[in-house]
């Protein structure tokens, strides 16, 4: 009789352990912060940019420059900038994130990235009036994080060669 009892409460004991493991929690293996995904720097892009009234391509917008594009396509945006002659429009004389200098903007979607190794691409759809635009964003991951190498529009062009023209 000991033994039975000895052994019942062996096991009561043994239940108790293994449920009181496994009620512990478990620490998951950590996620990248949101802001290291290509697809959560494009929609944050957007948002700072607030429809064109946020200072991303203004000289007062060059910390945003430097935190969301790689160091070439940030340095092509600051020159344009600053190099500009007072009175005289350089190559931005266009909303580069919608592709137009009058928007309309429906149907706004920030596509799914596609991966290949430490590059990607983003892209971005939305209706502007009645015409469709896709928009697609190459990204590199650097060091501090994915950043925009270069914005291709449907037209053949794109943001780092229109910024290169003489």
């Amino acid at each position: 009789m000991k033994t039975a009892r000895l052994s019942s409460v062996l096991m009561l004991v043994g239940l108790f352990a293994v449920s009181s493991v496994a009620a512990q929690k478990v620490p998951l293996p950590s996620s990248p912060p949101v802001a290291d995904s290509p697809t959560a720097v494009v929609r944050e892009l957007y948002r700072v940019h607030r429809n064109g009234n946020g200072p991303l391509f203004e000289k007062k917008g060059r910390k945003f420059q430097e935190k969301f594009f790689d160091k070439k396509l940030a340095g092509l945006i600051w020159k344009d900038l600053t190099e500009t002659p007072e009175g005289e429009i350089g190559h931005i004389d266009f909303d580069p994130l919608f592709a137009s200098q009058d928007m309309k903007i429906t149907n706004f979607r920030v596509g799914v990235a596609v991966l290949k190794g430490d590059e990607a691409e983003v892209p971005v759809t939305f209706n502007n009036y009645d015409q469709k635009v896709k928009i697609t964003f190459r990204l590199v991951n650097t060091n501090t994080g994915w950043k925009i190498s270069n914005i291709l529009y449907a037209d053949n062009s794109d943001f780092v060669k229109i910024l290169s023209e003489p």
